[in-house]
């Protein structure tokens, strides 16, 4: 409901423009909505894909972004974990042993969340990777089926831009909808 919303906003101003008189200006073509993206395997949708990503590769049950500037490193892979495992408060734990055990790990917190799918988490930390410093920011939640978790994981260059990373991540990640199988 939001995006449509969000999108139907430029046109009612078109339209309240449009009846003040006056000379009119040409028309300014408007620009083409925002494209989702559909796995059915993950058994999610991406209602839009922000204008930060793009779609590098959507096969099986992995979905995967890159940032649509070239300059930008990093990349957000949506996959799913075994069946059966459910457990939300175990990902972020088996999360934060992965960043510990990695060279120069340092785990830089999570926290729960509350969206669309229920309940989800996000757990950041930082690690040596060759001669980079890397972070990694995790979403889990449900899948759709509630039979598995549903990782959003991105990795980029650690650097002053974090926050920036985190939020762009949180962002796509309200953009996910079940989708029916």
């Amino acid at each position: 409901m939001r995006p449509i919303m969000l999108r139907s906003i430029p046109f009612l101003s078109l339209l309240v423009l449009a009846g003040c008189g006056g000379s009119q200006a040409p028309a300014t073509p408007t620009p083409p909505p925002p494209q989702g993206v559909t796995n059915q395997d993950l058994g999610i949708r991406l209602a839009s894909v922000p204008a930060d990503f793009k779609v590098v590769k959507n096969q099986g049950d992995t979905l995967e972004l890159a940032p649509s500037d070239p300059a930008v490193e990093g990349d957000v892979v949506f996959s799913l974990g075994p069946k059966g495992e459910v457990n939300l408060v175990a990902a972020v734990k088996a999360h934060r042993r992965h960043i510990e055990e990695q060279p120069g790990g340092a785990y830089k917190g999570g926290q729960e969340l509350v969206t669309p799918l229920g309940s989800a988490f996000y757990s950041r930390g930082r690690y040596r990777a060759g001669d980079k410093e890397m972070e990694e920011t995790v979403v889990v939640a449900l899948d759709p089926g509630a039979q598995r978790i549903l990782y959003m994981t991105y990795r980029y260059p650690a650097g002053a831009d974090s926050s920036v990373r985190v939020q762009q991540l949180l962002d796509l990640f309200g953009e996910v909808e079940a989708i029916a199988s």
